[in-house]
């Protein structure tokens, strides 16, 4: 049975450099951070444990690769945040305000095929790991491929503060959404989009609070 070891030495090997390359400053194999000027850039690796095995029949050890970006200008309303000993954030993923799970494009079908569920068949968002590890060295080239084709590039064009607006307002309308959005809007000086985005962040969370009340 394969260990975290044997997969973490493997990230090293096929992954970090790569890591490195495109402007990660901490590379610690799973959680994975570039502090620049506005943002902080995160990629985390997570196996998807022994419950989800349990479950759905996918090996404990199966990958799921998430980036995400943080940006330093938007107030923190998560008090679960990590913080370094030089005082800056390192964010899970899941905590980045937007996020982008990388998909494999390895065939692994004689794998998925035999899972019960139908829709567990279908998935992209995990990379199966074999027990053994013997396929352990393609699914992390693979994942070096897909942040080569896919994560990098996603990375870069969203630092652009303009730009990762644009994506959040293609969100979901939501209290999440209205409170990024009128953060940005202000940051950028678009004091129209601030006002509006202030106002539907405001009703939001009068609503959400008087259903609470109810």
């Amino acid at each position: 049975m394969i260990g975290s070891s044997e997969i973490n030495k493997m990230i090293r090997k096929k992954l970090t450099p790569v890591l490195k390359g495109s402007g990660f400053t901490k590379v610690n194999t799973r959680h994975n951070f570039s502090w620049l000027d506005d943002c902080i850039w995160v990629l985390d690796i997570t196996a998807v444990g022994k419950y989800f095995s349990d479950v759905t029949g996918w090996p404990a050890m199966s990958i799921h690769v998430n980036l995400g970006i943080y940006y330093n200008f938007i107030p923190s309303i998560d008090d679960s945040i990590e913080v370094e000993e030089n005082g800056k954030f390192s964010p899970k993923s899941h905590q980045c305000h937007l996020q982008l799970e990388l998909l494999s494009t390895l065939d692994q079908d004689r794998y998925i095929s035999s899972l019960s569920n139908a829709a567990e068949q279908k998935r992209k968002d995990l990379w199966w790991i074999e027990p053994d590890g013997s396929n352990l060295e393609e699914v992390i080239e693979n994942v070096r491929q897909s942040f080569l084709t896919e994560g990098i590039d996603w990375l870069i064009k969203n630092t652009d503060i303009a730009q990762a607006f644009r994506e959040i307002e293609k969100e979901h309308n939501c209290l999440d959404k209205y409170f990024k959005a009128q953060h940005m809007a202000a940051y950028l000086n678009l004091n129209s989009k601030f006002a509006g985005y202030e106002d539907l962040y405001a009703r939001e969370k009068k609503r959400l609070h008087g259903n609470l009340n109810s």
